[in-house]
């Protein structure tokens, strides 16, 4: 019986090992892009980037941990995209230097984000104008009415 529980134990902690956690970034390309950031009541917080740029090196683990600390939310999606296969999105929406950090809502580009690269500013960014975007959006909905 004591065996039992040591090897359902042990067997536990090797599956939470081997299981990596994930991180709730998606891939965008140019076929899920319009599709994905145009989600109603959705704002998307994307990073474009290329695999050469120093820059985007530096971030590391940056916005995997930004999609780990954004799991829960439920109206805020973290993506990415590789600008270096997927040039047509970049190009439409303007990326000119790596990495751009956008957060769009309801298809539109919403706000730039320009400050400090940490998780804790990040994520801060990503409510506050996911909070102004719902805003607006239900405001003009209401004109509309």
């Amino acid at each position: 019986m004591k065996n039992d529980r040591r090897f359902a134990a042990v067997l536990l902690l090797l599956i939470s090992i081997s299981v990596p956690a994930t991180a709730e970034v998606i891939t965008l390309t140019p076929d899920t892009f319009s599709d994905k950031i145009k989600e109603k009541d959705t704002a998307w917080f994307v990073k474009f980037c290329v695999p050469w740029c120093k820059h985007c090196k530096n971030l590391g683990t940056l916005w995997d941990d930004l999609g780990k600390a954004m799991e829960g939310e439920d109206e805020i999606e973290i993506g990415e995209v590789d600008c270096s296969v997927s040039k047509p999105v970049c190009t439409k929406v303007g990326i000119h230097s790596y990495p751009t950090f956008k957060l769009f809502y309801d298809g539109e580009e919403f706000a730039k984000y320009q400050g400090k690269r940490d998780v804790e500013s990040l994520k801060a960014f990503a409510l506050e104008e996911a909070e102004k975007a719902a805003e607006k959006s239900q405001l003009d909905t209401d004109k509309e009415l």
